[in-house]
């Protein structure tokens, strides 16, 4: 039986924090990032990396399934995603019926080479942007 993980609010979570959480040793943890796609860091300027709640539960659902339920990485790495989606579909499904109600956005080429140039300066945001940035989008999700 897999237990409730209590994650705090937060935007992102450091190393240390997610073994705490999960009870899972960072020797482990690195493995499953290598493993499992569903485990995706973001990684800071300072070359840290900073967990989201989606890593940590990902982390929680696939210990459960390789100590609880006592399955291969192979038939974890066929489930992780199955469990994982399940429980975001009712999100996804909000998020989609929010989505229909906005605004197309202008398909001018000034605007995309500057969302472009945006997504790949990601990697160059400080800590403390990064959270601000993270805060930023839970805050949007939670009004949508």
């Amino acid at each position: 039986m897999m237990e409730t993980l209590e994650i705090p609010n937060k935007s992102t979570f450091k190393l240390n924090e997610v073994c705490g959480l999960t009870g899972v040793k960072p020797y482990v943890l690195r493995f499953w990032e290598s493993e499992f796609t569903e485990i995706d860091p973001i990684i800071s300027s300072s070359g840290q990396k900073m967990y989201e709640a989606k890593d940590i539960q990902a982390i929680a659902t696939l210990k459960n399934l390789l100590f609880e339920e006592k399955m291969n990485i192979e038939m974890a790495k066929a489930e992780l995603p199955k469990r994982l989606s399940h429980g975001s579909l009712v999100e996804e499904a909000e998020d989609i019926q929010d989505l229909d109600n906005l605004p197309d956005l202008p398909k001018n080429s000034e605007m995309q080479s500057e969302f472009k140039a945006t997504s790949i300066s990601r990697m160059s945001l400080s800590d403390d942007d990064m959270d601000k940035l993270m805060m930023a989008k839970n805050l949007l999700r939670s009004i949508l």
